[in-house]
């Protein structure tokens, strides 16, 4: 067995000379690539487990935090904008409608039921089941699939970053 030594005093000799804004989108670059590798993991175990497509896989959102250093793969959605532009993470069912299936999908819903119908004190009909939908989970799959894998990449990408901003700002 070979031992395999590591010497990085340059890598931290060249990350502590950048000035902060450098440090912080070297940063940033790092999580947003990292981010979006476990984005497509949980696309991927969307389409395993629903009937998925692009405006369902567009409400799994990659967010880089902007104060602190981190990330956060969610599940959303998001409205269209005054032009009808940008709208993200809606199913369009067989009604028409634009409903976040996602958001359900991810926790289950519970047993749903009608109200009971009234139409002037004479009742029209009684209450009855309208169902549920069973919970998929597939983000909680997603975090146990890149758990241990997350900061070892994520080392990875920070190393790749440094060295390409060095190159960039003239070091080598």
């Amino acid at each position: 067995m070979q031992d395999f030594e590591y010497d990085d005093s340059q890598l931290q000799r060249l990350f502590s000379e950048m000035d902060a804004k450098q440090r912080l989108r070297t940063m940033r670059g790092s999580f947003r690539r990292e981010a979006n590798n476990v984005r497509k993991v949980a696309i991927n175990n969307l389409r395993s487990d629903l009937n998925s497509n692009r405006d369902l896989e567009k409400g799994i959102r990659a967010i880089v935090f902007k104060q602190k250093a981190g990330f956060r793969v969610t599940v959303g959605t998001k409205r269209a904008n005054k032009q009808g532009k940008g709208e993200r993470g809606f199913h369009l069912n067989r009604q028409g409608l634009k409903k976040p299936v996602l958001i359900w999908a991810e926790d289950g819903t519970n047993d749903r039921f009608t109200k009971n119908a009234t139409k002037w004190g004479k009742r029209q009909r009684s209450s009855h089941w309208t169902g549920r939908m069973r919970r998929y989970a597939f983000m909680e799959t997603t975090q146990d699939q890149v758990e241990g894998q997350v900061t070892e990449d994520l080392h990875k990408e920070i190393v790749n970053n440094v060295v390409k901003q060095a190159k960039k700002y003239g070091c080598k």
